[in-house]
């Protein structure tokens, strides 16, 4: 789809746009995303590379200037995710890619990029890789990240049938973190966390998280 030059220039690109430690961070998902894409998605490295690249792209704009984004592309969530002022970023990433970076308008780029902050409901299999990948990177210095990482792949199964549960049920102990550590800390999680949390509970009602009851 995108070739190494094109990948390179964006890279370049997104690094003039970002502080070197925003920065670092993006290389950091995108090296966890191509090793857990050569494993799920094989055939959309480029893609997942790409997202990766983008993800974070208006983390650094304000809040202010988020919201405008948002408001602006009439995001259907913004009234809700305006509560939760962290998250806003994901969804003015995905806006700005039409405007700035048009090459990279795909439809599972802009997917994964809008979810990546909060999960959702429905979530394919490269949007999970996003998101994880976003948690798991090898530069977050904090130990639920660093463990969930060393575990992700300790555990990963041989079976391929039960390789897609193994990244639910990782996507699923993540935002079940996630949920503890905002009401831990008295915040009330964006609700679009809750039904990613509980779409997930449902697939797997039976099934102990690999991952369980950390909040820090």
């Amino acid at each position: 789809m995108f070739n190494e030059q094109e990948l390179r220039a964006l890279s370049d690109t997104v690094r003039t746009t970002l502080s070197e430690k925003r920065f670092r961070h993006t290389e950091g998902v995108e090296e966890e995303i191509v090793r857990m894409g050569k494993i799920y998605l094989p055939d959309r490295i480029d893609e997942l590379r790409a997202a990766a690249l983008l993800h974070d792209v208006a983390k650094e704009l304000t809040v202010d200037e988020q919201i405008g984004i948002c408001r602006e592309n009439g995001d259907p969530e913004l009234e809700t995710a305006i509560h939760s002022p962290a998250i806003l970023h994901g969804h003015a990433a995905a806006y700005m890619i039409p405007k700035y970076h048009p090459k990279f308008n795909l439809p599972e780029i802009i997917s994964a990029i809008y979810k990546h902050t909060t999960g959702a409901e429905k979530m394919s299999v490269f949007d999970k890789l996003l998101f994880l990948a976003d948690f798991i990177e090898p530069n977050r210095p904090w130990k639920f990240c660093q463990k969930a990482r060393a575990e992700f792949w300790k555990r990963m199964p041989d079976e391929e049938v039960l390789r897609l549960p193994h990244l639910d049920l990782f996507v699923l102990s993540v935002l079940e973190f996630t949920l503890r550590y905002l009401r831990d800390r008295g915040t009330v999680p964006d609700p679009t966390t809750e039904r990613a949390a509980n779409a997930l509970r449902k697939q797997y009602p039976n099934q102990t998280l690999p991952l369980q009851g950390e909040t820090e």
